[in-house]
């Protein structure tokens, strides 16, 4: 039933900008178009995670909204050299992203790297569990480690996306 849903609100909404993220929308649009991901699911992500706000980062588990990139480097260049878990950005990409592929924070909290990286990922979790909530909850955390955890964020996202126009 919540796939079902997933996908009614996702195919059948008309389009919106949401508030404070419309100047971004081109990065979502092209992004979306190249990972075959719905531009809808990734504002509602960007949303639920940043509430579109291209500064903030999350240090284990405390979020940080900053009024700029510099200020939100400060906090993300030291977690990064004190090898914390963090996330950055609009999409909040993951420490261990950027540990894997040697980006830096400085290339991460970059809008439109942040919406590509972020759009990507999520596009390989809809590749592994198809377009419904477990995708979605892996975005945030892999499912098979914490279900629970990963249906609320679901949870979370598909209501942002029930409030979209």
């Amino acid at each position: 039933m919540r796939i079902f849903l997933l996908l009614i609100v996702l195919f059948l909404s008309p389009p919106a900008y949401a508030e404070g993220l419309s100047k971004y929308q081109p990065y979502i649009t092209a992004a979306s178009q190249r990972f075959d991901v719905p531009e809808k699911l990734v504002r509602a992500i960007s949303k639920q995670e940043s509430n579109h706000n291209p500064w903030a980062v999350n240090v284990a588990g405390r979020s940080y909204m900053q009024q700029s990139k510099e200020e939100a480097l400060v906090i993300a260049n030291k977690a990064f050299a004190d090898g914390k878990s963090f996330d950055v950005g609009l999409m909040q990409i993951n420490s261990y992203w950027l540990r894997r592929f040697g980006f830096t924070p400085e290339y991460v909290i970059e809008p439109q790297k942040n919406i590509i990286i972020g759009t990507w990922i999520l596009s390989k979790e809809i590749q592994r569990y198809g377009l419904g909530w477990k995708a979605v909850a892996s975005y945030h955390t892999p499912v098979d480690r914490n279900p629970d955890r990963g249906r609320n964020y679901a949870i979370s996202v598909i209501n942002h996306l029930k409030r979209m126009p």
